[in-house]
């Protein structure tokens, strides 16, 4: 217990820090856009953007060094103490601080449940985590850049915006700390974004306890440290910026959202991971459009949308910079092309059942009832103003239109695409980040027109339907909720697959990779290859290799079914094919022939790249072999 403690405390400080370091690049940001920061929840998610964007700029530079990420923080935290700061507002009597206190509780229980099991858990997922997403930012740090490898999954399935947060971490912390920042730092921000929403006030305190529940009861059925709560956050500032009601202070006081403020937040979503990118453009459309039809002229909408999009891809530039060798690649070089399989086969499944059927729990119906709550609200909201013709309020209006047209438009589109992808129920997956974000900031909008309204009977019913409807959502994701606490109570981790996660020789596993002797081992075997020489690297843990050593290619499922994917030119080998996490020739077999589309295809190109590999090892001379790594010297070299 003291050991929590104190480890809680210290916790409070760093994350304290950090938020007051991205608060200082926040109001950076909106100094330069001419617009007030009212909103310290919203600053520091737009502050985020910037750290995203500046990292992108060092990886880009090559010098995107653990030091130079420290100096990022530092002055951030100058521009916060330096810079005119609008400061906290207090509560006015004794019922709002009464409010305050019950949401500083409501916080503080989730945050100590969330550091107890997910700050260090106990089991990480052996291959999306030690395959793929550590060695991001061991690479980062080491070389100063995230570009390298044309076999890995950087620049396909993420641009890098994620890593630069684990780089922050892991330039202070073990490896096993990296999760804190998307579990603690990024559900931290989700959870006061969402009680930022509302006035501390006791009226609203209805709505506002909720909000918070919210976030953390939703099942996000978690598989990897990958961005979640970060990439949430911020979704939920992008839908709060336009959607501001008149007389309210969370947004811009103008009709119209900064477009520099709007392209940091989109560019910083995309480039946390890919199928996050399917966002901006929907809510920036249904912005425009929502605009036109509340009656603000048409061709300032356009330039809005315009506008905006033309600062997303300022900001996002400095990634695609950052991989356009790349993506030059896929159109110039020799990759090979392979096709993939065929989809999956199946009807169109029914959002509507309750049926547990799901992989990593919930049902179908759990998460349309959020997606049915979100629309059905902002649409009464609609209905019931559709006369406004007032510029702030119809942009306010516009603003709430997008936010649950877009969810609800990603929701459906994500499902839809299941054929293409990995699957119904994995789709679903993809779309739970979006439903996070929509629930607690449009419901809470939604009950702000309501109170807001001169009308009795809209201000009854509008109130109650959005409380209603979390309250619904909490109990419905009660079950699931309490299984999350238990399993990351007694096993360390709250991994969606819990079977496996659970299993004695996966944790064993995990251990043995974390505190064992692997980093040792790999170590060893990568001394037998000359310093300086060209490596290809297929292993099961490739952020223990050093990176400053050699120049290392290491290759991971995802990573060889980009289209840029294709044997570089390297004289030494490092093959793993023995141990806990390699998966077999006949394992990528099964999965060509059993799995989804997209699935299917990336068990075909590791077919494809195992066969290309075994035609090289022929006649080639092995220098080392443990009995479960294998090195070897590709011929006449």
């Amino acid at each position: 217990m003291l050991h929590f403690t104190a480890e809680f405390a210290g916790l409070t400080g760093i994350l304290a820090g950090v938020c007051i370091a991205f608060y200082g690049w926040g109001l950076a940001a909106h100094r330069i856009s001419k617009r007030p920061a009212e909103n310290p929840a919203m600053t520091i998610a737009v502050g985020l953007a910037v750290v995203v964007f500046l990292g992108g700029v060092l990886n880009l530079l090559r010098i995107a060094y653990g030091g130079v990420l420290d100096g990022l923080l530092i002055a951030g935290f100058a521009l916060a103490v330096t810079g005119d700061s609008p400061g906290l507002k207090l509560p006015r009597n004794k019922s709002d601080w009464g409010q305050a206190l019950f949401l500083f509780i409501a916080i503080a229980v989730i945050m100590g449940l969330t550091v107890e099991t997910q700050l260090h858990p106990g089991v990480f997922n052996y291959h999306d985590d030690f395959e793929k997403y550590f060695s991001h930012p061991v690479r980062m740090l080491q070389t100063g850049t995230l570009f390298g490898s044309p076999l890995a999954a950087l620049g396909s399935e993420t641009l890098g915006g994620q890593a630069v947060l684990h780089g922050m971490v892991l330039r202070h912390f073990p490896i096993s700390y990296i999760n804190g920042a998307d579990a603690v730092f990024g559900l931290f921000l989700c959870l006061i974004l969402s009680v930022s929403v509302t006035p501390l006030r006791a009226v609203f305190l209805p709505i506002a306890l909720i909000c918070p529940i919210l976030v953390f009861s939703i099942n996000q059925q978690y598989v990897n440290v990958s961005a979640l709560y970060t990439a949430v956050a911020l979704m939920m500032t992008s839908i709060l910026m336009p959607a501001s009601p008149p007389g309210d202070k969370t947004g811009s006081m103008d009709t119209l959202p900064s477009p520099l403020l709007m392209g940091l937040l989109y560019a910083a979503l995309i480039s946390l991971k890919s199928t996050f990118a399917v966002f901006p453009p929907l809510h920036l459309i249904f912005f425009v459009m929502a605009l036109a039809a509340f009656g603000s002229d048409f061709r300032r909408a356009l330039r809005c949308g315009f506008a905006v999009a033309g600062m997303t891809s300022l900001f996002l530039s400095p990634w695609i910079l950052l991989h356009l060798p790349h993506y030059i690649h896929m159109f110039t070089g020799t990759a090979s092309g392979m096709t993939g399989g065929p989809g999956i086969s199946g009807r169109f499944p029914d959002l509507l059942s309750a049926h547990p059927v799901l992989l990593y729990g919930a049902s179908f119906a759990h998460y349309t009832f959020i997606a049915l709550a979100i629309i059905l609200s902002v649409l009464g909201v609609i209905f019931w103003k559709r006369g406004t013709r007032l510029a702030p309020e119809a942009a306010a209006l516009a603003g709430l239109a997008s936010g649950g047209g877009a969810i609800a438009a990603v929701y459906l589109l994500l499902i839809a695409l299941g054929p293409v992808a990995s699957g119904y129920s994995t789709n679903l997956r993809y779309t739970i980040p979006f439903l996070i974000a929509g629930a607690p900031i449009l419901l809470s909008r939604v009950y702000l027109w309501a109170i807001r309204d001169e009308s009795i009977r809209f201000k009854l019913f509008f109130s109650i339907v959005p409380v209603l409807s979390g309250i619904l959502i909490v109990i419905s994701f009660s079950d699931t909720l309490a299984a999350r606490i238990r399993q990351g109570k007694e096993i360390g981790s709250i991994l969606a697959f819990s079977k496996l996660a659970g299993d004695p020789e996966y944790i064993g596993y995990n251990r043995e990779v974390l505190y064992g002797g692997t980093e040792q081992r790999i170590r060893s075997a990568q001394n037998y290859i000359p310093a300086g020489a060209a490596v290809v690297a297929w292993i099961t843990c490739p952020f223990y290799l050093d990176y400053r050593r050699n120049t290392i290619y290491n290759a991971e499922p995802a990573g060889l079914a980009t289209p840029w994917a294709g044997l570089p030119d390297a004289d030494y080998f490092m093959m793993e094919y023995r141990g806990g996490g390699v998966r077999s020739f006949d394992y990528f077999e099964k999965s060509s022939r059993y799995s989804a589309g997209h699935d299917r295809y990336i068990a075909g190109k590791c077919i494809e790249f195992m066969r290309t590999i075994a035609e090289v090892k022929k006649g080639s001379a092995v220098i080392y072999n443990d009995g479960g790594i294998v090195i070897f010297k590709k011929p006449g070299k």
